[in-house]
């Protein structure tokens, strides 16, 4: 199977799905799964100094920020290990940034991608991280690679349109939504999955391990 894991950091949901399918893999053990981690922005507009993330919230909802999305996502990611700080945050990120030291990353480090996304996405909506280029530095470090070249890459302008273009074309493909998980599989067929649970992972796994049983 292969899967392209459509994603943006600034959807809580693609962190609810991703550790969904982290857990149907682990469960399942697929011998043959190609993972694909597919870039999206969805607030391309976003200034890459950041923004006020409780603002919004505080003008539609009251200062009590009693905000039925939070409760929702809540209910669904505290049961896998997700414990969301939304409160607490203070500097919500452009995911631009992000997106780029990702792709630099994985040009250096084939299969990197996966743990580095784990790792933004938890510290932004678990610790309340600020997410910039500091913190992004130091991830790098921490993961192996060099943070003076991690360091250069961001504060240039090198690839920066990459990550406008793989929306532009995610878009064009129909992807509107997080998350958004296309699963290729054995025999050729493909379906996508935008309300993930372990269950429908899990499920698509163990069909495909049919297949390619049957065809072998």
């Amino acid at each position: 199977m292969i899967i392209d894991a459509v994603y943006d950091f600034l959807c809580p949901w693609c962190l609810v799905g991703k550790r969904h399918m982290d857990l149907a893999i682990a469960q399942e053990q697929p011998e043959d799964l190609q993972l694909r981690w597919r870039q999206f922005m969805l607030y391309p507009h976003f200034d890459r100094g950041g923004h006020d993330f409780l603002e919004f919230f505080r003008s539609k909802y009251g200062e009590t920020l009693r905000v039925p999305m939070w409760d929702r996502i809540r209910a669904v990611a505290e049961p896998i290990g997700v414990n969301f700080a939304f409160e607490k945050m203070t500097r919500g990120p452009a995911s631009l940034d992000g997106h780029r030291l990702v792709r630099w990353a994985e040009a250096r480090t084939p299969g990197i991608s996966g743990a580095l996304i784990e790792d933004i996405s938890t510290s932004f909506y678990e610790r309340a991280q600020v997410i910039d280029n500091d913190f992004l530095v130091a991830l790098a470090e921490r993961h192996g690679l060099d943070p003076v070249a991690a360091r250069a890459h961001l504060e240039s302008d090198a690839d920066v349109e990459e990550p406008f273009a793989e929306t532009d074309h995610w878009r064009a493909q129909g992807v509107t939504s997080m998350p958004h998980y296309i699963l290729t599989f054995a025999d050729g067929h493909r379906e996508v999955i935008n309300q993930t649970s372990i269950e429908v992972f899990a499920d698509a796994l163990r069909r495909d391990r049919a297949m390619a049983a049957s065809a072998a």
